[in-house]
């Protein structure tokens, strides 16, 4: 008997081939997306490189670039079997996953490094949560934005992402 392993959907029970590329069964094929090319990888630190040196505070890019936080964000994606804690699509290649402060660092920096107050999701996820955090964190004030926090929990967030998403999807 040849060697499967299980689609990695939650709730999917199918099995697949052991050594199938796409981690999931055929029903949920789409969820995968694993491939990149050089270009696309040098394009991307590039862009980085651009954003850290010329539109991120000094203070933030210093924060994202330390050891603590690479070994932390890592952890936690593989803690997510590097799959969107959002959308459920999961990426086996670097740089489509962003470890994410549910609560942003500019509103509660004692949150910062807090396993509960992070979590992982894909790039386009993190669009949304960001165009969330616009809508959010308008005020200047810093009590008022630790107020707005306490009301957008995880799953309230996820909630309203997915239904953004879902409703450009139709447009």
């Amino acid at each position: 008997m040849p060697r499967v392993r299980i689609c990695r959907k939650a709730g999917c029970y199918h099995e697949i081939p052991y050594d199938q590329s796409n981690p999931y069964c055929n029903q949920h094929a789409s969820l995968y997306h694993g491939t990149y090319s050089r270009f696309d990888k040098h394009k991307r630190r590039t862009s980085y490189q651009s954003y850290n040196r010329y539109k991120r505070d000094k203070e933030a890019n210093t924060f994202y670039q330390s050891k603590q936080w690479k070994k932390l964000s890592r952890w936690l994606k593989e803690q997510a079997y590097f799959t969107c804690a959002c959308c459920g699509h999961t990426y086996d290649k670097p740089g489509y996953l962003v470890t994410d402060h549910i609560v942003p660092r500019r509103v509660d920096r004692r949150k910062q490094l807090e396993v509960n107050n992070l979590w992982v999701i894909c790039k386009r996820c993190h669009y949304w949560k960001g165009q969330l955090e616009d809508e959010l964190y308008q005020s200047q004030s810093l009590i008022e934005n630790l107020d707005v926090s306490k009301q957008w929990d995880r799953d309230k967030v996820t909630e309203w992402i997915v239904k953004h998403e879902q409703h450009h999807n139709t447009v």
